[in-house]
Order: structure tokens, then C-alpha cells, then sequence
């Protein structure tokens, strides 16, 4: 440990201590033990120690108290009887603040856990850079009333953190069971948690019921590089000057809408908190940072805990819009017993008689309950089985879209079909009529599901070939002379405007194959002998037509061993 006295301090802190009037502060300057591996300097003392007197009825102030650079101030007592009303004023770069009050600790474990047993206090009190406090407790004086002065230093990796990608290291069955996406959060190692003030494995429920809101009530206005060294602090009052087994929370959210992770023990598991006296058993805790009776909360914060809650509340199958069923095991609002409804996302004054998680986001919870049951209903919506086309790219044919299954089942279906990518007005039923215009053209469908408030999901379809025309064929027959025949064979294709392609003609039992153009061919025999004759036109198909045929009979006159030929 080393001691953090005025004469180590440098930057901000330097500066303050240079520019305060020393001859103010009552005795000795307070300095703090620093732990060199988070950079967290405390000290804790009792009141008594430092000069706390009698000023009136019921009313104790200590002198101007010199300390070393402070930015969190808490208090504690041996738990007991009525609390007392403790005010504080600091001295900073512009002088003294006006007395603020301690507002009394409300995030806490169950007794049953055997956490701070005995212990009281107040909630950490963050303030800007000081060197000086002075308290005044007033109501009663509970024993072994002490004063805690923390601060945290930045450390090396604070300032490579916020480049770092945060964690999303959870089990991958656990992220698997809800199909919701796991936010990122950052890791207790990335922000610097000192593994040795743990006491203790960690507790874990059976389940999570609910997801308990809360806020530090620390104070506001504080940069984006200070978060981890914010945790540090809060991590080091909780375990060291409230006997608490490791930080409150499960999870801290910052007003920039980064997430950490709080206690050990695993993001994935439902491991017990501190956070929610008579409900920390079936239950996750999310603390924001900060004062949300003075601001209101940022939109990234609301967002973050709306995912945060989504995935967390997925795993266990909860409803965040919905209320469940909870067995209080004693709180200064339900005692230890009572069966309460509560909503599944609640506040933290839902369940103890406090203010926390401050007014303004307190009636901001309903955006959040919708926000995560939106996010638990878009990972939901999937496309279950994927839908097909029956039915031939051909002119006149019906294609049907079949086959497909979005879930849930309750997912509105709609359809939309396209040609060349580009809609086709009016044409938004599972079935389509190939038309002349689709000819030589690609047409597709797009499925899609919808559900309220939720991102739709669609598959799109296209036939594998270009629509193709069907052929309208006929044959027209010459004789002439000699036993000769001419067969001309014509065709028309809708959308073709010059069919092409072969055609196999036939006349008894004699055959030529010839080429189609513009629609038309001509086939040639000679030295055919008297008689009828079956005339037979097979056309192949061209370019995006199909194959056809057409009939006809030619006589060839004369005499002949044919009467009637087929």
C-alpha cells in the first residue's frame, strides 16, 4: 500500500491543493492507503476520532477536516434503531459546496446471505476533486459511526479500455437458449476489479424472476474515461467499507450507454446480488450511474438496459412487460413472507421505501420494458422454413408460393411478387398468373413476417429461368406434280417477336429436321408415291419459347399402292 498525501498528488488534484487555504482545515491532513493495483486510495475513521462535537439538540458537526484529493465520500454505522441525517459539504476548486445529504444506503444484500451483517450506510457520494470536508449528523448518533474517503486514480489500462472491444464471452448454450443477441459488455477485468477483495465463491438463485433498476446516486457529469475507476471506487466501499462479499450489481450501465459487468461469478448465470434487500434471490440487478432524480437518463442508457434486460430475462423465458409473483424475505417495505406482484423490469422503489432509481428514469421504465420485449420478439421472429415457387416459368401457368413457416405462427405473412427486381403493382397474393409482359423476364417473389414493433424478416424467391412463351403452331400443305410435297409450318409465341429454333417434319413415314425463322420453316419431299398422308409437325422450342406441334393430312394424286397412309 502506499500513502497518498498533498505531496503526491499531481494534475487536477495538484493544482486544488495548491489553491485551497490550508489555515481553514482543523489538524492533520487525512491521507489515504492506495492499492497499487487499482489505483483506489481509502480511508476510514470514526467521527469520533475527528473532533465530532455537540452543537445543539441533537445536532453533532465535526471541524473543516484536511484531507488528501477525494472524489467519493460515504458513511457507515453499526446497523440498528433509526438512521441518522448526515450532511456534508466539500471544499474544491471554487471554494465550499453547499451542505449536501448522504442519501441513506438502500442497495442491499439479505441478511441471510451474511454480507455486511451489522453494518449500515450511506450511499457513496461522488464529488468533484477535494481536500477538505466538514460533517454534520443530526437525529441520532449511531455507534461506530466512521467516514469513509476513497479515490480512485486513473490506472494504465483505463486509457487503452475504451479501444478495446468489450466482452461478449458468455456460454454459448446460455446465449443459444434465449436467441437473443448478447450485448457487449465490458469485463471486471477490463475495468480492474482487484479479484482479492472478494470474499467468498459467489451465491447464485435458482432463477431470475426480475430485473431490479437502480441508480448510484453518486453524482453526474462525469467523462467517459472515468467509468472504470468510478466502478473501482464503488467496488471498494462496497467490499471493504460495508463487509459486503464483492460489488452490489450485477451489472453497472454508464450514461454513454457502455455496460460492465458487476459481481462474479458469470454473465451467463444467475448469480445472487446486493443490490435489492428482500429480493436479491430470484432476481438480476442493473445500476445506472449517476443521479437520475437530478438528469434524465440518456437515450444509449435506455437503450443498453433494454438490451441488457432482454438477453438477461430471455434465458429464463420472462416477459419484461410482465408482472410476476415474488416472496419478499423481508424488506422495509413488504416484510419477510409477503407474496408481491411486481412488474418483471421494476425499480428499485418498487420493492424499498427509497427514491432510487431516481424520478426521471423511474418513469421512463415503460420505454424500457417495451424496448426489450422488442428485442426479445425480433430475435423470435425467424424464418422457420423456407418458402418455395411451384409452378413453370411458362406464359399462362400459376405459380404458388408454398411450403414456407415463419414463428412464431401469430407472424403476419405477406407476399410481393417482382419482375426484374422491380415490383409488380397489384400482384401481392401467395399466387401469380405468368402474363405476356413477364416473357424473357425473371419474375420472383419476396415473402416477409411481420410483427408489431419488431424488424420484419422476409425471404426472397426467384424462378430459375426467364418466363417463356408458349407457341401457337400451324401447318399449311402444297402438292405439285411429280409426287412432290411442300409442308410450311408457322408459329407465333406471345412476347417473341421472331420465334426461332427446329422443327421435325413429317409426312408417312418420311422425316426432315429444319430450321425455324421469323416463325416459319419449309420442308421439301419428293418422289412421294400416291395416297393420304398424316403430316406431323414436332417443333423442339426456341429462344424463351416452348416446344409445339401441329397435324395436318396431304393427298398426293395418282395411282398408287396407298389408299390411305398414316
Amino acid at each position: 500500500m502506499t500513502v497518498l498525501g498533498a505531496g503526491v498528488v499531481t494534475g487536477t488534484g495538484a493544482g486544488i491543493l495548491r489553491a485551497l487555504n490550508s489555515d481553514e482545515g482543523g489538524g492533520e491532513r487525512l491521507l489515504l492507503q492506495v492499492d497499487a493495483t487499482s489505483g483506489v486510495g481509502i480511508l476510514e475513521r470514526p467521527l469520533k476520532d475527528l473532533g465530532l462535537e455537540k452543537i445543539g439538540a441533537d445536532v453533532w458537526q465535526t471541524p473543516v477536516l484536511d484531507t488528501a484529493l477525494v472524489t467519493m465520500v460515504g458513511f457507515t454505522w453499526r446497523d440498528g434503531g433509526r438512521p441518522p441525517k448526515i450532511l456534508v459539504r466539500f471544499r474544491g476548486k471554487g471554494g465550499w459546496s453547499p451542505w449536501r445529504t448522504a442519501p441513506l444506503l438502500r442497495d442491499l444484500p439479505d441478511p441471510a446471505t451474511g454480507e455486511g451483517i451489522g453494518k449500515a450506510g450511506t450511499a457513496p457520494m461522488v464529488v468533484e476533486p477535494t481536500d477538505g470536508v466538514q460533517v454534520q449528523v443530526s437525529g441520532v448518533l449511531p455507534p461506530e459511526l466512521g467516514i469513509t474517503l476513497i479515490h480512485a486514480a486513473p490506472i494504465a489500462s483505463d486509457a487503452r479500455l475504451l479501444s478495446e472491444t468489450p466482452s461478449r464471452s458468455v456460454s454459448r448454450a446460455a446465449a443459444a437458449a434465449g436467441g437473443v443477441a448478447v450485448p457487449f459488455v465490458y469485463t471486471r477485468a477490463q475495468w480492474g476489479a482487484n479479484e482479492s477483495w472478494r470474499d467468498g465463491p459467489p451465491r447464485y438463485n435458482s432463477t431470475i424472476l426480475q430485473a431490479h433498476v437502480h441508480h448510484s446516486a453518486s453524482g453526474n457529469g462525469y467523462a467517459q474515461g472515468d467509468v472504470p475507476a468510478l466502478i473501482r471506487s464503488f467496488y471498494r466501499y462496497h467490499t471493504k467499507s460495508l463487509g459486503w462479499s464483492d460489488i452490489a450489481y450485477n451489472f453497472l450501465v454508464d450514461s454513454f450507454g457502455n455496460i460492465w459487468e458487476g459481481r462474479y461469478g458469470g454473465m451467463d448465470r444467475p448469480v445472487r446480488g446486493a443490490h435489492t434487500l428482500g429480493f436479491n434471490a430470484s432476481s438480476t440487478g442493473f445500476c445506472v450511474i449517476g443521479n437520475l432524480d437530478g438528469v434524465q437518463p440518456t437515450q444509449p442508457t435506455l437503450d443498453s438496459l433494454a438490451r441488457l434486460a432482454a438477453w438477461k430475462l430471455s434465458l429464463y423465458g420472462r416477459d419484461p412487460q410482465g408482472w410476476t409473483q415474488v416472496t419478499s424475505e423481508g424488506s422495509d417495505k413488504f416484510p419477510k413472507g409477503r407474496v408481491v406482484t411486481l412488474p418483471v423490469i421494476d425499480g428499485h422503489r418498487d420493492t424499498n421505501d427509497t427514491a432510487c432509481p431516481g424520478g426521471n428514469l423511474y418513469v421512463r421504465l415503460g420505454e424500457v420494458r417495451a424496448s426489450a420485449a422488442g428485442v426479445i420478439t425480433a430475435a423470435t421472429l425467424k424464418l422457420k422454413k423456407p418458402f418455395s415457387i411451384e409452378g413453370s416459368a411458362v406464359l399462362g401457368q400459376t405459380l404458388t408460393v408454398t411450403d414456407g413457416k415463419f414463428k412464431p405462427r401469430s407472424a403476419t405473412v405477406v407476399y410481393q411478387w417482382y419482375r426484374n427486381g422491380i415490383a409488380i403493382p397489384e400482384a401481392t397474393a401467395p399466387t401469380y398468373a405468368l402474363t405476356v409482359e413477364d416473357v424473357g423476364q425473371t419474375v420472383g417473389v419476396v415473402v416477409t413476417g411481420n410483427l408489431p414493433d419488431v424488424p420484419p424478416v422476409s425471404q426472397a424467391i426467384n424462378l430459375d429461368r426467364a418466363v417463356r412463351s408458349v407457341p401457337v403452331c400451324s401447318t399449311r400443305t402444297q402438292r405439285k406434280k411429280g409426287g412432290k410435297v411442300i409442308i410450311h409450318f408457322e408459329l407465333t409465341a406471345p412476347g417473341v417477336a421472331q420465334p426461332d429454333g427446329t422443327v421435325v417434319i413429317k409426312v408417312g413415314s418420311r422425316k426432315r429436321t429444319v430450321t425455324v425463322k421469323n416463325g416459319k420453316a419449309v420442308a421439301r419431299f419428293v418422289g412421294v408415291t400416291p395416297g393420304r398422308y398424316r403430316v406431323r409437325c414436332q417443333y423442339a422450342g426456341g429462344t424463351l419459347v416452348e416446344p409445339g406441334k401441329a397435324r395436318d393430312w396431304v393427298r398426293v394424286p395418282g395411282k398408287g399402292p396407298h389408299a390411305k397412309t398414316s
